[in-house]
């Protein structure tokens, strides 16, 4: 029997969520936190479960995991504001990538993170199986830009530690995100998608349900607070544009129910401009904007963060990331 490999030293888990402690295997489960234990006995499928009650923010703790025999205590353990960061490359964008000052680069024993592998790509700068990262001026270089930048916000407002889970693609089309296709029978046709769809380099992930697939069903169904989504530039033609807000409230849809959250608040981030869009259609690239303002007007637990005041336009992965993730955290605690 074992963890998943999103438990581990280091670790923050959602407050106010019921707390799912999960892996594989047959045999006994009994898991211990908080004073708690907490038995699953698995004779029949693959995967076993225990269930915790939700807790309120704090730690360091302790928890305990005795798999059919075998001990593992996993240590600096804590309850605190989770958040599931996906999309493609502007949400991967790394801090080193981008003009921040490397003043800014601090030990912050608050600020977590977790890397969601990606089975395509080879070993990462991080990989899943090293498991939750503290973050260390030294190493932060390769986290998410945005990642680090709005959890420090969201730590440094609350007091609270935060965890950053990092599942993202670049280049990636939304489809690949989506929990099923076609969806209510929208069928785009192919010489209307955008050259992303297509490119051979990216075919392993820019397949429809992929990435559902491959990496969000990979830690499911582990609790979180809130989620950002930063995607949107591989899906810019005016066909894709027209459905993409239908395509946005399935992706949610179906995250809840991989995950076992009815309902949680997602930052919905706004492409940026992007002035060499004139190459292409640019009118299809103002129209995923549109698209993307309608997918949050017809959910109230959605709201949208405006990148395009703040954000350089002469680049598609902006380089000025701090004020973008002072407003990705603002919206995230609703402020």
């Amino acid at each position: 029997m074992k963890l998943n490999n999103i438990f581990s030293d280091n670790m923050v888990l959602a407050e106010a969520r019921p707390i799912r402690i999960f892996g594989t295997g047959k045999g006994i489960a009994k898991v211990t936190f908080l004073g708690e234990e907490k038995v699953c006995k698995n004779t029949d499928g693959d995967s076993w479960e225990v269930v915790f009650d939700a807790k309120e923010a704090g730690g360091p703790y302790e928890l305990c995991a005795d798999l059919d025999g075998e001990k593992t205590v996993l240590k600096n353990v804590y309850v605190g504001i989770v958040c599931l960061l996906s999309g493609q490359s502007n949400a991967e964008l790394p801090l080193k990538d981008t003009n921040t000052s490397k003043v800014l680069y601090r030990d912050n024993p608050n600020v977590r993170c977790f890397f969601v592998d990606r089975p395509w790509n080879g070993r990462e700068a991080m990989a899943a199986e090293e498991g939750w990262h503290v973050a260390e001026k030294d190493a932060i270089g390769n986290w998410s830009a945005i990642g680090y930048l709005a959890g420090t916000s969201i730590a440094t407002e609350t007091g609270k530690a935060v965890g950053m889970i990092f599942c993202y693609q670049g280049a990636s089309i939304i489809e690949s995100w989506l929990p099923k296709f076609p969806i209510g029978g929208i069928v785009v046709p192919e010489a209307d998608l955008h050259p992303d769809h297509a490119y051979p380099d990216y075919k392993a992930f820019n397949t429809p349900m992929a990435i559902y697939n491959a990496m969000l069903k990979a830690f499911a169904p582990f609790a979180f607070n809130y989620m950002i989504w930063y995607q949107g530039e591989s899906d810019t033609t005016g066909a894709e544009a027209a459905v993409y807000d239908r395509y946005v409230a399935e992706l949610l849809k179906g995250v809840k129910e991989l995950f076992g959250i009815p309902k949680f608040k997602t930052a919905l981030v706004q492409i940026a401009d992007f002035k060499p869009r004139d190459e292409w259609h640019p009118e299809w690239w103002t129209d995923i904007q549109i698209a993307q303002k309608r997918a949050a007007d017809s959910d109230p637990d959605i709201k949208l963060v405006v990148s395009r005041d703040i954000c350089e336009d002469n680049e598609i992965h902006p380089p000025t990331k701090i004020a973008l993730s002072e407003r990705i955290a603002q919206t995230i605690l609703f402020k």
